[in-house]
């Protein structure tokens, strides 16, 4: 076993210290499971892609001046953010610095200066291959090297400030759950509390020839056609002929909002329904109500927000879909009970509204068990309604699968929820906000994988009695829950961010279409980027598009999404005509 080389105790910040994870020792906490495998002198841990390690005592370590570095053996190196190491709990508010392998496959070093300052390696990593990483930070500036020789520096306008957090290793422990997962072997972490010279940086590396073999990637099933090139954001279409519209904008001052998120629209009786989670707290908590208002003008004017339900005692209510039949409409909304840990009892209720009082009337919980509804019912051939959702389990700590709720014929009150079963190795660590396309007695459920910037496909060729498991597709998409349907015109589309290069980022916003009667998409259209001189909204570098819904009127998409970073909720219009695949 290597030795761990401690000088009076790992919890000063005045002495040098090193984890030779070659196991679990009882300076290391592992959130998940880690196995061991050949190291870079001995052994070394390795993470699945859902585990990450903290390290224990560690918050009062890595501020100010000091010097950090980590052995690391990627085995996925595109796709989502993974993280090698970091002192951050976003929750909290708590940010400090952070190592990274970005959906491109290269390096990058964030430290906090307010906002983030960055140092990107323009050097490709390699899978299966040893790298050595080291980060040294001294009051005027960071220098980020890779295998013993500088690749980028940044000026530090002010020391890196300490907060509570823990180090982390292979992801970020936030809110009881890990963020950023890094799937490969880790060895050897070193900090020391200088700044070393390059010269001591250089002669600290030596070179590992030895390489990993890679897991067998998943076979990834067909969701984009693969003889299409999938562009990268810079190369997407505008889709021509939108319209953008807000339905509830960034006004803290005046509705004291904090968090909202989770736009569902319906055309009903001539006029456009707009609902969404609202919250005066954080997401998530008791205070969280769903809010309604109203266009008759097809969105481009909205009434004020009235209180569909705000809960009560120990209730919250939040964001869900609608449903426009036989003259009445219908909304089922997403609802939980406080408790010390986030999504206790999560469960779906049932709301009428009364035309002729504009109230929405209560008619109770309709489905349990955990069940967040995330698309409107679609009516099947055999005269079920199936309704997309995702399975919570006890506090979010289980697989959070994609889920499916099947009425009992038209009788709104009463679902029976069945739950998508997941694939071999897709592991825990999903969040299976679900969409399904209906085509007869087969039916398409496409989902989010937790922090994996891929989405998961699952079928039914039973009117969604039974599922195949729940895989990844060929198909990159941001973190966020997705939205699909078919177009009047016979096209599949799904409305998300699906990209070549931006991973889990929630920008741009982005809608994927195939050609008619196909089951495969293979165009990508942009719709909006953040920074846009089209919207009457927000156009900003941070804005972000979460959560979008869709529905096909009179020759027209209609999609809300939310700005969850700037706590507003808008709208894009576009022609369905434009939306053509060569």
């Amino acid at each position: 076993m290597k030795l761990l080389f401690l000088v009076l105790s790992i919890a000063s910040p005045l002495f040098a210290a090193t984890w030779p994870l070659d196991d679990v020792d009882d300076s290391l906490i592992v959130h998940g499971k880690t196995t061991t495998t050949a190291g870079t002198a001995g052994p070394s841990l390795v993470l699945d892609g859902d585990s990450l390690i903290e390290l224990k005592d560690s918050a009062k370590l890595a501020s100010g001046t000091f010097t950090l570095s980590l052995w690391f053996n990627p085995y996925e190196i595109t796709g989502g953010q993974q993280m090698l190491a970091g002192k951050n709990r976003y929750s909290l508010q708590e940010r400090q610095w952070s190592l990274t392998i970005e959906p491109d496959g290269r390096l990058k070093a964030y430290l906090k200066q307010g906002g983030w300052s960055t140092i990107s390696c323009t050097k490709p990593l390699k899978a299966g291959a040893w790298h050595l990483v080291t980060l040294v930070v001294d009051p005027g500036k960071a220098t980020l090297f890779l295998n013993g020789k500088p690749v980028g520096v940044v000026k530090i306008k002010t020391a890196i400030a300490a907060t509570q957090a823990p180090i982390t290793l292979g992801g970020i422990w936030d809110a009881d759950q890990a963020r950023q997962a890094f799937t490969g072997a880790l060895d050897e972490f070193t900090l020391q509390p200088r700044a070393l010279t390059a010269e001591e940086v250089a002669s600290s590396y030596r070179p590992v020839l030895a390489t990993h073999e890679l897991p067998k990637p998943l076979i990834a099933l067909p969701l984009w056609d693969a003889k299409r090139t999938l562009p990268k954001a810079s190369k997407l279409p505008q889709v021509q002929g939108a319209e953008f519209h807000v339905i509830k904008k960034q006004a803290p001052d005046n509705d004291q909002c904090r968090f909202t998120l989770g736009v569902g629209l319906a055309w009903h009786k001539g006029r456009l329904y707009a609902s969404y989670g609202f919250n005066r707290g954080e997401e998530n908590t008791p205070t969280e109500e769903a809010h309604v208002k109203v266009s008759d003008d097809g969105g481009k004017t909205w009434g004020s927000a009235l209180v569909m339900d705000a809960g009560e005692g120990d209730l919250a209510v939040s964001h869900g879909v609608f449903l426009s039949q036989g003259g009445r409409l219908w909304a089922f909304m997403g609802a939980y009970y406080d408790h010390a840990e986030k999504y206790h009892r999560v469960h779906t209720r049932a709301y009428l509204l009364n035309e002729a009082t504009g109230r929405w009337e209560k008619r109770g919980v309709i489905i349990e068990d955990g069940f967040w509804p995330m698309q409107e019912p679609l009516k099947m051939a055999n005269g079920n309604w199936i309704m997309a959702g995702l399975h919570l389990s006890p506090f979010a700590k289980g697989a959070n699968l994609p889920t499916v709720a099947i009425s009992r014929g038209d009788d709104f009150t009463k679902w029976d929820p069945l739950v998508i079963p997941a694939a071999n190795r897709v592991g825990n660590n999903v969040w299976g906000e679900s969409t399904v396309i209906v085509e007869g007695k087969r039916i398409t459920n496409i989902s989010r994988y937790g922090k994996r910037a891929q989405a998961l496909l699952s079928v039914s060729d039973d009117y969604g009695r039974t599922w195949t498991p729940s895989a990844p597709s060929n198909l990159p998409m941001a973190t966020s829950k997705p939205y699909a349907g078919t177009l009047s015109t016979g096209q599949r589309y799904l409305v998300c961010t699906t990209t070549a290069d931006t991973g889990g980022k929630r920008s741009p916003l982005t809608i994927a279409i195939s050609k008619p009667g196909e089951m495969l998409f293979s165009k990508v259209f942009l719709i909006r980027t953040s920074v846009f001189k089209a919207t009457p909204g927000i156009s900003d570098p941070k804005a972000d598009f979460s959560y979008p819904y869709a529905v096909e009127h009179e020759g027209r998409l209609y999609i809300g999404y939310t700005h969850k970073s700037h706590m507003a909720n808008e709208l894009a219009v576009i022609p369905v005509r434009r939306l053509q695949v060569d």
